[in-house]
Formats: structure tokens, sequence, C-alpha cells
């Protein structure tokens, strides 16, 4: 008898770096659609290999396969699929939720059984921004979801940095942190997965304090570390963490950032990876993290309820002045990256507008608000990159 087949859209790092292996150890099918030929060619021989950062040590995953998103077998095959994933990043959640939704409503055919999607993004809402493209796409989709199609959240802890891709195998950098936490509620009863052990995952409920510690924790160290290295001409997040002031800021961001999320009334057993853990995975030489990866797309980092301002704005509701997350968020207004097409537009909307503008349109900060006022002086503050 044949497994049962997971059907992921996306084969980036974080789809070949940790769904997929972890899918494989639950003895899943595993099948990512990608748009690159180059991608499919390279796991043709079914190999996927990663190299496991501090440990000096690689692991080949066998039965790993990718398909272009544009084979025609692939609505046959999404018809027959037990379980699906999206792992594209926000940015692109609407684009394929238009693409997804005949997929789905072929694979909910009448008398089909209920089938359960997974979102495996940096986003608190992903399932509900999928959701809107589907039911955009496919309106009959509407009265389906939550009855026969599940979508659920996930808070995904561990780091891939680095992809490429040989004759044989595509090949991940990855750390060895695989915490993978899926929202239980959000998935349809009878249908994969419905226990942690059939895919490797821990169901867990409410799901929102989870990935919220993910979110404005971790991930606001991270993208700290990231702006600020690039401001200071750091290459990579482990070369930034050695620069003391900046290992400095990231520690104040990571408490200030822990202390809102404990505001929000969850649970301490939610919050479960202490200060010391993230940066200990930020300083990893091994990993070679580069900033730029981390730093992209500083519009989404900047949103509303995101990494620097979420956790910015609970702490102020609280009445603590949130300096460190302030100065974070400066230095994302600071990022120029001229290869990243958000940063390029940034800059051109700052030059033309001012931060306090900026702010109000990208982070919906009135610019009377305290917070606006102290990401601007933060901003005015910091130097330009190659000027500190």
């Amino acid at each position: 008898m044949s497994a049962a087949v997971c059907l992921v859209i996306g084969a980036g790092q974080l789809a070949a770096g940790h769904l997929a292996p972890l899918l494989r150890d639950a003895g899943w099918d595993v099948v990512l659609v990608t748009r690159r030929p180059a991608v499919a060619a390279a796991l043709a021989p079914g190999r996927l290999r990663l190299e496991l950062t501090g440990t000096g040590r690689s692991r080949v995953v066998t039965g790993v396969r990718a398909v272009l998103a544009t084979d025609p077998d692939l609505p046959a095959l999404a018809a027959r699929a037990a379980l699906f994933a999206t792992s594209v990043g926000p940015d692109a959640l609407p684009a394929v939720g238009a693409w997804l939704a005949p997929l789905l409503t072929g694979r909910l055919r009448p008398g089909a059984p209920p089938v359960n999607l997974i979102t495996f993004e940096n986003h608190r809402h992903a399932p509900e921004v999928l959701a809107r493209a589907l039911v955009a796409a496919e309106p009959a989709l509407a009265g389906r979801i939550g009855r026969h199609l599940g979508l659920a959240g996930s808070a995904v802890w561990r780091i891939s940095s680095h992809q490429r891709l040989d004759r044989d195998a595509m090949v991940v950098r990855v750390d060895t942190v695989a915490d993978t936490y899926v929202d239980a509620a959000s998935l349809v009863p009878g249908a994969a997965p419905a226990d942690p052990a059939v895919a490797g995952l821990r169901l867990v409920r409410p799901f929102d304090p989870w990935m919220t510690e993910k979110l404005w924790v971790f991930n606001a160290g991270h993208a700290t570390a990231a702006y600020l290295g690039w401001l200071a001409g750091c290459g990579t997040v482990a070369e930034a963490m050695r620069v003391p002031r900046i290992e400095a800021q990231v520690r104040a961001v990571l408490e200030e950032a822990r202390a809102a999320v404990t505001v929000l009334g969850y649970a301490p057993a939610a919050v479960a990876h202490d200060t010391r853990h993230c940066l200990d995975r930020y300083r990893q030489a091994a990993l070679a993290d580069p900033v730029r990866r981390v730093a992209r797309q500083p519009r989404r980092k900047l949103s509303p309820g995101d990494r620097l301002i979420g956790p910015a704005v609970a702490a102020l509701r609280a009445g603590t002045r949130p300096a460190a997350l302030a100065l974070a968020a400066a230095a994302a207004l600071r990022y120029d990256d001229p290869h990243d097409p958000q940063a390029v537009d940034l800059q051109r909307e700052i030059r033309r507008d001012g931060p306090a503008e900026v702010l109000a349109t990208v982070s919906a900060l009135d610019p009377s608000d305290e917070l606006s006022r102290l990401i601007c002086q933060a901003y005015r503050d910091l130097p330009e990159r190659g000027r500190g």
C-alpha cells in the first residue's frame, strides 16, 4: 500500500529543509510544488541532503520529489492528497490561493473525504489571508472551509539559511531545532494530522500564544540583529551578534518582546524558548545566516501586529516604553538594500514623505502616537549604512 501524499506548495528553504524531512520521517509521500524547473530537476533522483549546523553531519532524505506548478498531472495528484501545506511566504499567499482554489475544489468533489491544509508561514493570520484568496477564486469553497477543508496555521522554530541545487540532490543548510506547533482547533476532524505522531507535529490549542511567541520574540530579535547588522556592514547574523552593542540591543528587544507576550495573558508554559535559547541560535556561525535573508521585505516586518510593531504596541498599552523595539523598527526603516524591492520602495517613500508618514501607512501608527515619535527619534539618531 502506498504512503499518504502530502502536497507542499513551495520548494524553498523551509519546505525542503524542514517540512519534507519531518513528513518523510512520519511515513508520508512528500511532493513539493515549484515554479522552477531547476528545482524539479535537482529532486528528480528523489534525494534531499540536509547540512546540520553545529554537528559536522549531513543527512540524506530519500523519497522527496518535486513537480512543476504547470504539470498537467497535478490535478490528479491533488485529488488524492491526504494533506496540503503551503510554504511560500505571506506576500505570495493571495496569488497561491487563487491558483490553489481549483485544485482544492477538485479534491473536495462529492463523496471525497475531508482534508486539512497547514500554512507554514511567518504570519499570525496566514490561514485567513489564504481563505480570502480561495473564496475569491472559488466562492463555493466558502461553505467547505471549516467543515470539509481545515485551514490551520503553524509556528516553526527551525532556521534554514541556505539552499543549493546539485546535479543529483537539493542541499539545504539548517540548524537542529525542529520544534513545530500547529493550530489544532482549526483542523477538521476525520483528516490528517489527527495525532501529533502522525506528522511529527505538535498540535496545540489555543494556538495564538505559540505563534505570537515565535513571531514577536524570536523573529523580533532575529530581525533586530539583521537590521542593525546591515547598518554595521555585517554579512551574517552571527557576525552582527559579535558586535557588543548589537548583541546588547538584541537582548533588550527579546526582553521587551517577551514582556509584551506575557502582558497578553498567555500562560508561561506557552513561552517555551527563553532569551538564552534565542541568543544562542542567532550566534551560530556555522549557519552563516545572511543578513539579507532575515532583513528582506521590511514593509511586511513593519506591518501592524508583526514582529516589531506588534510587541511594541502591546508594551505601550501595558505602560512600558519599548525603546529597544523602537530602535529596531527605526533600523528597519533604514534598511536600504538595492536588491530588495520592498526596501527600495520604502526608501523612496521615506525620502518623499518622511518616516512618520511612512509609519502611518505601513504600520498604522498615527504620527502623534508615542510609538511613532519613539521610532522617528531613533531613526534620526541612527547613522546610515557605513557611516556609524
